[in-house]
């Protein structure tokens, strides 16, 4: 009892004397717009996930000392580390909490360490990127399995070098079409605005492609958009376990492909076919040139160690000089499986 009794004064003296951390706690939209709005988001889902596994709200949590922050951050990160849990949700469980109590930034020590001996002891995983033939074997199997949102999303992706948040998040509207009068002057291509991306807001970035162009104009004639709407009914998580399927379908589930493989592939293919870093760096959107170029040169080296089966490239090499056609074809013969999402839609309209 004498131990505990006096844990409890101890406590209670380090609340007294560090009333500081209070500040900064209310909600402040100004704090808020010192973040990307993905980082916001992703900041406040992890800091929810842990102080619903700590049975706390955050105001509750916020009275509590210092150190019994840090403990309970610690059990947390502990758990998610012996579960076989995210590193990055761990970190942005961390930096959520510091975002809304910025007093903490100086207290979280056992919890920093943990992070640091996670990093370590992770393994890392390299995702490499898909070459467009590849590509255009994932989609043709999306698009049998009747996921032709999928499938198109899969090619535009490629081709535009797009994040999946920015994939995800395109309207119709967003979709500049041949002959488009918003752009003021004559315009036979396609264009994708990007509303949000990483490094910063309204951006775009034009169809290269005339496969894919057709692919997604034949897409979007097939099922009727609200401007709003976004064209591809599918959210980031599905899109990585529907890439995931297809490469294990293929006999290539050892190979860690993801989303982002796209976006790696579509650079590293435009470079191989002659596109300046410069011109690259600006399709991409990235910010500075030294990552392009370090980005670059990683995907390149990376395609050169990756093991293919004889089998699938053939079959891949053989099917990309006809992906339009033949996901045209599959579009009006494979019943989609997102039907009763398209026929909402339709009544809507």
């Amino acid at each position: 009892m004498a131990s505990s009794h006096s844990i409890d004064v101890a406590a209670a003296l380090e609340q007294l004397l560090l009333p500081h951390l209070r500040i900064h706690t209310t909600p402040s939209k100004l704090r808020d717009a010192s973040l990307a709005p993905a980082t916001l988001r992703a900041y406040t889902k992890q800091l929810d996930n842990f102080l619903k596994h700590s049975h706390c709200s955050l105001s509750r949590l916020l009275r509590r000392p210092p150190r019994q922050i840090d403990d309970l951050l610690s059990s947390y990160i502990e758990h998610l580390f012996a579960s076989a849990g995210s590193y990055e949700y761990a970190t942005q469980a961390l930096h959520g909490l510091v975002h809304v109590c910025p007093g903490l930034q100086a207290h979280l020590g056992e919890a920093r360490l943990r992070l640091r001996g996670w990093r370590r002891l992770k393994k890392s995983v390299s995702h490499p990127p898909l070459t467009w033939e590849l590509t255009t074997l994932f989609a043709v199997q999306m698009a049998r399995w009747g996921r032709h949102a999928e499938a198109v999303a899969t090619l535009l992706a490629f081709d535009c070098y797009l994040r999946v948040g920015e994939l995800t998040r395109i309207t119709y509207a967003d979709v500049v079409q041949p002959s488009d009068v918003r752009l003021g002057v004559p315009y036979s291509g396609m264009m994708v605005r990007l509303g949000v991306t990483k490094t910063g807001e309204n951006q775009s970035v034009e169809l290269q492609s005339k496969q894919v162009q057709t692919v997604l104009m034949h897409y979007l004639q097939a099922f009727p958009f609200l401007s709003a709407q976004r064209i591809f009914p599918f959210t980031p998580d599905s899109f990585r376990h529907t890439l995931r399927d297809v490469a294990t379908a293929l006999g290539m589930g050892d190979v860690p492909y993801v989303p982002h493989s796209l976006r790696h592939g579509g650079a590293t293919f435009d470079f191989l076919c002659g596109a300046t870093v410069e011109q690259i760096m600006f399709r991409g959107r990235w910010a500075s040139m030294k990552s392009a170029k370090r980005y670059v040169q990683t995907c390149r080296a990376q395609l050169i160690i990756q093991r293919i089966p004889q089998r699938i490239g053939e079959q891949a090499r053989t099917m990309a000089p006809h992906i339009d056609t033949v996901l045209s074809m599959l579009l009006d013969h494979v019943r989609s499986r997102t039907a009763a999402t398209f026929a909402h839609r339709i009544r809507l309209h």
